[in-house]
């Protein structure tokens, strides 16, 4: 079950963030489970769903009347005035016009691939690189712009007011100016002959069918092991391709297909080369040639190979002319190169920049390493130096060594002390010898003592008391005769 969605084109962007879907082949928009979000852009009875819209109607066509598609009462229309009171409640601004205008144009299938035919006028030139200029029959004008990024591939001659030119285009409503322009994708000089108008047409038909979306367009790999070529072995494409490919890759391998690049086997045999490299499941497929006349590009712009290019499992470069010469498969490849030499630098990447790239790394990884290493070096070695300075037993090593220099200097410095004073001694013991009684004895002196004491006056003794008289060797026992004192 599905819902048709009456979204503005001013927010298809945001409806489709919601989960609304386009109808390409009906031209509407629609959605298969009516969120909160989307019932904004909802009209009918909920639940009330088909799967194909409305049955009946034209597709793109604006589901409501005109005059009652804006509620009474809107900010446009005064806001504030009931619909008796105001007699201008059903008519619309001039936005809401245009955005019905620009619904048409935007759903409308007929609007979106249109093949028109006039006369150039009012032509401005580039400007910025866009053109801008109309076409004219004998009763009227119609405005068209050629976008930059489109000239670049679809203008093959000199525009001029005056020339006759076919076109194939959408046409598009500017909301903010009125204007209808037609959007120019293609555009072929009439003067150029019939084979310029059908190559214009099968490029619309191409287009139109979604072949140059893209969306449909393959990655290009980065690391290539297998390259397919799709060119003569004896043109110059084939010698450019490989000398550009072994300069940035020596080991990439290159996979030949010999095909005619012109004249009338030409298409059977590039079909058949893309089919077999296609099954050989390559990395890549360049197909090409080394430039030249329309006339001996056509084969590039035959529909069949056009097809068989968006048909191949493997990615696809094209390189056919050079920066001014695009043909059909250019549009359809994967990746479009100017010459072949450009295709060969799209396929193959510069491995040997890469691997001097990498050897660059290598050494400054080691240089690096070296350095940390280095650094890791040196605070080990210093860090070692602190912890050996922690040692224990070089710490009692250091003390016992410190201890045996200051033991013998302690015994020195005793000894120095001991014979002090073993000289200080004999010189006290020989004046103590000088003085000592005994010594005196032996000169004849003698000590006297009376009951033990020191007799030292003629008052410490009377007649009749005993002393000893001890001379050097031995004593004398006597009796005081008489005692006589000194005059003073």
């Amino acid at each position: 079950m599905s819902y048709r969605l009456n979204v503005p084109y001013r927010e298809k962007d945001q409806a489709k963030a919601y989960g609304a879907k386009w109808n390409w082949e009906g031209k509407y928009w629609y959605c298969t489970a009516l969120t909160e979000e989307l019932k904004r852009w909802y009209d009918g009875p909920e639940g009330d769903g088909n799967s194909d819209g409305v049955d009946g109607a034209l597709a793109g066509s604006v589901t409501a009347p005109l005059a009652d598609s804006v509620q009474e009462g809107s900010p446009s229309t005064g806001g504030s005035l009931d619909k008796a009171d105001d007699p201008y409640a059903k008519y619309k601004s001039v936005s809401e016009i245009n955005y019905l205008i620009t619904d048409q144009f935007e759903m409308n299938p007929a609007f979106r691939n249109i093949l028109v035919k006039g006369e150039v006028t009012n032509y401005r030139g580039p400007n910025s690189g866009n053109y801008y200029f109309y076409i004219k029959d004998e009763k009227s004008l119609l405005s068209c712009i050629l976008w930059r990024s489109t000239a670049q591939s679809a203008l093959k001659f000199q525009l001029e007011a005056g020339k006759q030119v076919a076109i194939v285009g959408s046409l598009n409503y500017s909301e903010k100016s009125g204007k209808t322009n037609l959007i120019v994708r293609q555009i072929a000089d009439m003067g150029a002959g019939e084979a310029n108008l059908k190559y214009l047409e099968l490029k619309a038909k191409l287009e139109a069918e979604g072949l140059f979306a893209p969306e449909h367009k393959k990655p290009i790999p980065k690391f290539p092991e297998k390259v397919g070529i799709v060119t003569s072995m004896n043109g110059q494409a084939r010698n450019d391709i490989e000398k550009v490919a072994k300069k940035r890759n020596p080991y990439i391998q290159l996979i030949l297909y010999h095909v005619n690049v012109q004249g009338v086997n030409a298409v059977s045999t590039i079909l058949k080369g893309i089919k077999a490299l296609d099954e050989m499941g390559l990395d890549t497929i360049i197909v090409g040639r080394g430039g030249g006349s329309d006339e001996e590009l056509i084969a590039y712009n035959d529909e069949a190979v056009a097809r068989a290019v968006y048909e191949a499992k493997t990615p696809i470069i094209s390189a056919v002319g050079h920066e001014g010469n695009w043909s059909l498969i250019d549009y359809v490849s994967d990746k479009r190169a100017a010459t072949p030499s450009e295709a060969a630098e799209e396929a193959v990447p510069d491995i040997m920049s890469t691997i001097h790239r990498l050897e660059q790394l290598r050494r400054g990884i080691n240089d690096n390493m070296r350095s940390r290493l280095n650094e890791r070096k040196l605070l080990l070695q210093t860090q070692k130096a602190k912890l050996e300075g922690h040692d224990p037993v070089r710490i009692l090593k250091e003390r016992k060594e410190k201890l045996a220099v200051l033991s013998d200097g302690l015994k020195q410095r005793i000894q120095v002390i001991l014979e002090a004073k073993k000289s200080r001694c004999k010189v006290l013991i020989t004046e103590l010898h000088g003085l000592s009684p005994t010594a005196k004895l032996v000169r004849g002196f003698g000590y006297i003592t009376a009951d033990d004491k020191p007799v030292v006056s003629v008052d410490d003794v009377k007649k009749g008391d005993k002393v000893t008289i001890r001379i050097h060797d031995g004593q004398i026992n006597t009796t005081v005769d008489d005692t006589v004192k000194s005059a003073e």
